[in-house]
């Protein structure tokens, strides 16, 4: 049946992508696990929540800089920003509670109150 899935050309591009993301998570290889907060502005007033995805980009001449995938609110799409490390702050939460925060539009989760 996978094979049938990863070859069929409109189906292969939706089935790889969930099963990559799904993979991301509760797979051996878990790569959406360190929630962070990354401040946008030098003073930190404005930031979004992501997932650092690489530490040290020294072979793009960043090694002071990591890069962090940004997810997109009720779209399976997101954005990789690359900032200094400094700009980063851990978040100590559950990895798939703040995806499905993020994902939500904040809406959705166990993270805090909703707005009425």
């Amino acid at each position: 049946m996978e094979e049938l899935l990863e070859n069929t050309p409109l189906v292969k591009l939706v089935y790889t992508s969930l099963k990559d993301i799904v993979g991301a998570f509760v797979g051996e290889k878990k790569k959406f696990n360190r929630p962070v907060l990354v401040a946008l502005t030098k003073g930190g007033d404005v930031a979004t929540i992501g997932f650092v995805t690489r530490n040290g980009l020294t072979e793009l001449g960043l090694a002071d800089h990591v890069a962090v995938y940004v997810p997109q609110a009720y779209n399976i799409g997101g954005n990789v920003v690359v900032v200094p490390s400094d700009r980063v702050t851990p978040l100590d939460a559950d990895p798939a509670k703040v995806m499905t925060f993020i994902v939500s539009g904040g809406v959705t989760g166990e993270l805090g109150e909703t707005t009425d």
